[in-house]
């Protein structure tokens, strides 16, 4: 039961009908208590009348979503009231795609272009422009719809030739999402209030990673006082900063959102690592928060070791040793995590890695030869066609389906949604084998499933364009990375990894190891560069140490924080160790 084992402070939460700001430190049960909480308004709907309006979560990442909708399904309860996905998504779902008519770059058909698809532009138009390949560009628009940069830099002519490039391909990018929500809302105020009368309470996962342009989308529904929000996060893990993010107290949550009040709670006490590893990051808190191990791990032996005698060449299999430590010991490889401060470094250890892995396997960074495109409906159907039926995926399956039927109806290729069952039976029952060419295994999956539903297949339908724009996606795709992956070869990319992972510092928020190896830690690594020149020290500090906290607290029995030395830039800078560590 979703309740079961909540701790007083946990359920206080979740029992609070108001507009509530929940602060949770690391490992206090932020999830538990958020799914809780959906539990608690889906079961409780007719005696807080919420009637047949929805109950909306929006979450930092799809991984969130997804864990939340898992969860929720485990329980078996009937969720047709709760929409929950990333803010991008419910700008799609809720703003643009039930509008699209008053947008006239998207009303003709449009392509979400993906990150990869993305940084490659990005990088193409670098050099045009000869800006260095490690600077980072913000391409997204202010709330005026131009460029952060002032006219006249190199900068603003490669943000500007960019944007040129998404609108005479049809493309839009997650950033333009938000732009094109934000101007919708704010030229139609009906929208806004459509909003505020269709959902009943609005829940803010990672509340602190919200940028200004997003909260005030929110605020458009929020604001006309028919809809109770709760925002729940944690200020000391606000690592997105840099990239707008916008951290707001009480006070400045309901001024934002017009609120006539907004109660505080917290969640403390860790039920994740042990009182060493919790000593440690601690010391990276702004707030000073006493925080206490409440887990079985709270006496545990943790390693917690700082390392700046590493030369750079010897990385790999100085943590490839480390590793093979902690297997020895017992640790399962999925509860090993090494984390860099950058995707080019996540690629580079990855490779070196290969060397020294004989004893272990590496998830590592892997480009897919589909792009995963959460909009595209037929993704949900290349999940469930290669998602091996077990009972460790039941859940997951489930999910997939419900999706999947939802999207059907959607787009008008069934009158009514079909139960996630008989979704799983066409699906398992598909004759098409993972071989050969990947476009024409794609295109034979798509078909064949609609034989299997009995549904006529129609060229002109938004499903065949969907799959159509799909192959022509992956098609350049492959072109452009120079692949020549087969079917046989999609499980990777796109089933449960199951080895040691290799990530980014940032992408790892949210997640928890056993073990955890940060490399990288060095001044204009961690902070970046962006962050040290023309900043003051005040921001660097803050920026350091919020991805240290973040970091450091991933870990439940192990923690390796590594300086690796030998690293000289262009002009000649010997990299130090990070000197907020």
């Amino acid at each position: 039961m979703p309740y079961r084992n909540l701790t007083m402070e946990q359920m206080e939460a979740v029992r609070f009908d108001d507009n509530l700001l929940l602060s949770a430190c690391p490992g206090s049960g932020k999830t538990k208590t958020l799914v809780s909480k959906l539990c608690y308004l889906l079961e409780n709907k007719e005696s807080l009348r919420i009637g047949k309006r929805k109950i909306v979560a929006i979450t930092y990442t799809n991984v969130a979503a997804d864990t939340i909708k898992e969860r929720l399904l485990s329980y078996g309860i009937d969720s047709s009231a709760l929409w929950i996905g990333t803010i991008h998504s419910f700008c799609l779902h809720w703003v643009i795609k039930p509008n699209i008519n008053l947008i006239p770059r998207l009303c003709k058909g449009y392509v979400i272009i993906d990150e990869h698809e993305k940084q490659a532009k990005i990088d193409e138009l670098k050099e045009k422009y000869h800006i260095n390949k490690f600077e980072r560009v913000e391409t997204k628009l202010g709330l005026d719809y131009k460029p952060v940069y002032s006219r006249g830099v190199a900068l603003f002519d490669l943000v500007r030739e960019y944007h040129l490039y998404l609108g005479q391909n049809r493309l839009i990018d997650f950033d333009l999402i938000i732009n094109l929500s934000y101007r919708l809302l704010k030229e139609n105020s009906f929208l806004g209030r459509r909003l505020s009368k269709l959902s009943s309470h609005l829940l803010v996962d990672e509340y602190q990673d919200t940028s200004d342009i997003q909260y005030e989308i929110l605020s458009s529904v929020v604001s006309r006082q028919q809809t109770t929000v709760t925002f729940v996060g944690d200020k000391e893990q606000a690592i997105y900063t840099g990239l707008g993010a916008v951290v707001k107290d009480k006070t400045d949550l309901k001024e934002t959102f017009k609120l006539d009040s907004i109660a505080e709670k917290s969640l403390t006490g860790c039920f994740r690592s042990s009182q060493r590893i919790v000593d440690y990051y601690s010391n990276y808190q702004d707030g000073n928060i006493d925080i206490q191990s409440m887990s079985k791990l709270k006496d545990f032996a943790s390693v917690v070791h700082l390392d700046n005698t590493i030369h750079k060449n010897d990385l790999a299999e100085y943590v490839a040793n480390i590793i093979k430590t902690h297997l020895a010991q017992g640790i399962e490889q999925r509860e090993i995590v090494v984390l860099c401060p950058s995707w080019f470094a996540v690629m580079e250890l990855s490779r070196r890695l290969e060397e020294f892995s004989d004893d272990f396997s590496i998830d590592g960074f892997l480009v897919s030869p589909i792009p995963k495109n959460q909009d595209n409906i037929w993704l949900n159907l290349i999940r469930l066609a290669l998602l091996e039926p077990s009972v460790e995926n039941y859940i997951k399956r489930q999910r997939i389906a419900k999706t999947l039927s939802e999207f059907l109806y959607d787009i008008r290729e069934t009158d009514e949604l079909i139960q996630p069952k008989k979704i799983l039976r066409a699906v398992n029952s598909l004759s098409i084998k993972a071989v050969g060419a990947i476009e024409k295994w794609i295109e034979g999956i798509i078909k064949d499933f609609y034989l299997k539903l009995n549904l006529e297949y129609n060229n002109n339908s938004l499903g065949a364009s969907s799959m159509r724009s799909l192959l022509d996606a992956t098609a350049q795709r492959m072109k452009s990375y120079s692949m020549n992956y087969e079917a046989s070869d999609l499980h990777r990319f796109f089933c449960d990894p199951s080895g040691v992972k290799i990530t980014s510092c940032h992408s790892t928020k949210g997640d928890e190891y056993d073990v955890v190896i940060c490399t990288g830690l060095l001044k204009g690594k961690v902070p970046h560069w962006q962050d040290i020149r023309n900043r003051s020290m005040q921001h660097q500090n803050y920026v350091a140490r919020r991805l240290l906290y973040v970091v450091a607290s991933r870990a439940k029995k192990h923690l390796y924080m590594i300086s690796e030395n030998g690293y000289v830039s262009n002009s000649g800078y010997h990299y130090v160790k990070t000197e907020q560590l």
